[in-house]
C-alpha cells in the first residue's frame, strides 16, 4: 500500500495497485463522517463509439455506453439492485461523455456491498432475451426524455453545431440506434473497456484501512493480458452545421439556446482541464448570478431564473451553451452576442478577476466537504490524466492574460442559435 500525504489540504491518500491491473485509492476521513462513499469508474463513455482493439476496428451505435451501464446490473441470480437494497446500501450508476461510474454509499455492510459491487462488475450476463427486454425499458425512458422541450433543444443544438463528432449524439442514443445493440456487442465492449486494468476504485469517508487492505489481498487475482482500446474520432470541421433555427412547439414560454463551438486546443488531459476551468471562470464573471450583465438582463426582464451557462470540454470537442427563457429572445440574442464578442472586455477587470479567483477557489474547496462530490471529482480528474489536488493548484495559477485569451476564442462565426416558439394557433 502506497501512502501519500498532501500537506496543503491535510489529505492522506492510500493507493493499492492490484495484480489484476485495477487501482484502489482510499481517502479516509475520521468523524464526524460515518458514511463510506465508493465509486468504481472506467474511462468509457457515450463519445466512444468507434475504436480499434488488437488491430480490429469496432463500431457501436449511439447509446451503447448507457445501455451497458444498465446491463451491468443484470446477474444470473437477478437484478443486482435488489441485493444492494437488502444490504441497506444506496447504489446508483451514471454515464457521462467520457466515463461510466458505479456508485454506492453505506454506513453499514460496506465490505458486503463492496464484494457485491465487484461481483457485479466481474460477472457479465448478457443474453438475447435480457438485452431485448432492456431495449423496451430504455425506449420508454427515451420517449419520456424526448417529450421534454429542454432535452429536445439540447439534442437539436448539438446536431446544429457538429458535423461528425460523436458529441452530436445524446448520451442515451435514440430509439433507432439502441435497436442495433446485441448481446455479442455488449460482450465485446465489456472485454475491451471493462477489464480490471481500466478500472479505478475510489473510497472516501469512514474507512478501516487494515480491513480494506485484507479485503483486496483476498480479492486480487493475476492480470489477464489485455490491449488498450484506441479510440477513433472522425475529423470535425471548424464550421457549424446551422447558424439559426426556429422551432414551433407546445410550450408556455419561448426559449433559446445559444451554442458556441470552440476549436479544440492542445491535448486531452491537464491542458483540457485547465482550459475548461478558465472558460468557466470567465463566463461566471461575465454572466454568473452576481455579474453586472446578469443583473441588467433580469432588471430589463430579458431573462428569468432559468438562465444558465454551461461548458463542455471533451476530446476534440469544446463548446459553450447559454440557455434562456424570454419574451424578447431576438433582443436578448443580440445583447449576448455583442457582449461576448466586443463589450465583455470592459467587465473583465484585473482586480475583479483576482477577487473572483479567490472566491471561486474557496467555493471549490468548500464543495469537497461533500464526500460524494469529492469522490466523483477525484475519479473524473484521474481519468482526465490529472488529479483533484492538481486542479486546485491550477486554479491558483490562472492568470488575467489567460482569461482574456479564453474570451478571444468566442466569435460570431462559431455560434449556432436555436429558438423554440409557441405553436401558432
Amino acid at each position: 500500500m502506497i501512502h501519500k500525504y498532501d500537506k496543503r489540504f491535510n489529505e492522506h491518500i492510500y493507493i493499492l495497485k492490484l495484480k489484476n491491473g485495477m487501482e484502489v485509492h482510499l481517502l479516509p476521513k475520521d468523524g464526524p463522517f460515518y458514511t463510506t462513499y465508493v465509486e468504481l469508474s472506467l474511462p468509457y463513455g457515450a463519445l466512444h463509439l468507434d475504436y480499434v482493439y488488437n488491430q480490429k476496428t469496432y463500431k457501436t451505435p449511439p447509446g451503447t455506453a448507457h445501455f451497458m451501464e444498465h446491463k451491468i446490473f443484470a446477474m444470473p441470480d437477478g437484478d443486482a439492485f435488489a441485493k444492494f437494497s437488502n444490504l441497506g446500501v444506496d447504489a446508483n450508476a451514471m454515464t457521462s461523455y467520457h466515463q461510466t461510474s458505479y456508485i454506492f454509499n453505506a454506513t453499514n455492510n460496506v465490505i458486503e456491498a463492496l464484494t457485491h459491487l465487484l461481483d457485479m462488475l466481474d460477472t457479465p450476463f448478457f443474453t438475447k432475451e435480457n438485452v431485448e427486454q432492456e431495449k423496451l425499458i430504455i425506449e420508454e425512458e427515451l420517449k419520456m426524455y424526448l417529450d421534454d422541450p429542454h432535452s429536445k433543444m439540447q439534442n437539436q443544438l448539438m446536431e446544429n453545431m457538429y458535423h461528425t463528432h460523436t458529441l452530436k449524439h445524446d448520451i442515451g442514443g435514440t430509439i433507432d440506434s439502441i435497436k442495433e445493440i446485441s448481446a455479442e456487442m455488449l460482450m465485446d465492449v465489456y472485454n475491451h473497456f471493462y477489464n480490471p486494468n481500466e478500472r479505478l476504485l475510489v473510497i472516501t469517508g469512514k474507512i478501516d484501512l487494515k480491513e480494506m487492505k485484507h479485503f483486496f489481498e483476498v480479492y486480487d487475482q493475476s492480470r489477464v493480458k489485455t490491449y488498450k482500446p484506441l479510440l477513433v474520432f472522425s475529423k470535425e470541421s471548424k464550421t457549424i452545421v446551422k447558424k439559426m433555427e426556429i422551432v414551433y412547439d407546445d410550450i408556455q414560454i419561448e426559449k433559446m439556446m445559444l451554442g458556441i463551438k470552440l476549436h479544440p486546443l492542445g491535448r486531452f488531459g491537464k491542458d483540457l482541464v485547465k482550459r475548461e476551468m478558465i472558460m468557466t471562470m470567465v463566463l461566471n464573471m461575465l454572466l454568473g448570478s452576481s455579474s453586472k450583465m446578469y443583473e441588467r438582463l433580469l432588471k430589463e426582464q430579458l431573462i428569468n431564473q432559468s438562465f444558465y451557462v454551461n461548458t463542455t470540454f471533451e476530446k476534440k470537442a469544446e463548446n459553450i451553451v447559454i440557455y434562456a427563457e424570454s419574451k424578447k429572445l431576438l433582443k436578448l440574442k443580440k445583447i449576448l452576442v455583442d457582449y461576448l464578442t466586443k463589450d465583455a472586455y470592459i467587465d473583465l477587470d484585473e482586480d475583479d478577476f483576482m477577487r473572483y479567483k479567490k472566491v471561486y477557489l474557496g467555493q471549490f474547496i468548500f464543495a469537497l466537504n461533500n464526500l460524494e462530490t469529492k469522490t466523483y471529482l477525484y475519479g473524473k480528474y484521474y481519468h482526465q490524466k490529472s488529479s483533484l489536488f492538481d486542479v486546485i493548484e491550477m486554479m491558483q495559477d490562472v492568470t488575467y492574460d489567460e482569461m482574456l485569451k479564453a474570451l478571444q476564442r468566442i466569435n460570431k462565426r462559431s455560434m449556432s442559435i436555436l429558438i423554440y416558439k409557441k405553436t401558432k394557433s
